[in-house]
């Protein structure tokens, strides 16, 4: 495909510019296009899993009986470290369709 632009350079009538644009350079730019929609869901997913896991925190500190809240100094950061992943499974199979909505404005 051959495009043609006419440039004006302080008034002056220039000759057409012309440029070749190749179907390589086509699917060059889909690819990267692709990419950045991929880079941005995957951002979005992990955003929307990082509030679900805060909400799946608060949860389940109005939910545990506070005798068994306090069983061992590692029991906290364990309870965390698996309602950041419940969080991040839950937003990779479409959670609550916040990073979809986060995708879809941005694209």
């Amino acid at each position: 495909m051959v495009v043609a632009s006419h440039l004006n350079h302080g008034g002056a009538h220039v000759q057409p510019h012309y440029a070749t644009v190749t179907s390589s350079s086509l699917l060059a730019e889909k690819a990267t296009a692709g990419s950045r929609i991929q880079k941005l869901t995957k951002v979005a997913q992990e955003f929307e899993g990082i509030l679900l896991s805060m909400w799946l925190e608060e949860i389940q500190k109005g939910s545990l009986d506070p005798a068994k809240a306090s069983l061992g100094a590692g029991s906290e950061t364990l309870r965390s470290l698996g309602t950041q992943a419940v969080g991040q499974a839950l937003a990779q199979r479409g959670g609550v369709g916040i990073a979809r909505m986060i995708v879809q404005r941005f694209t």
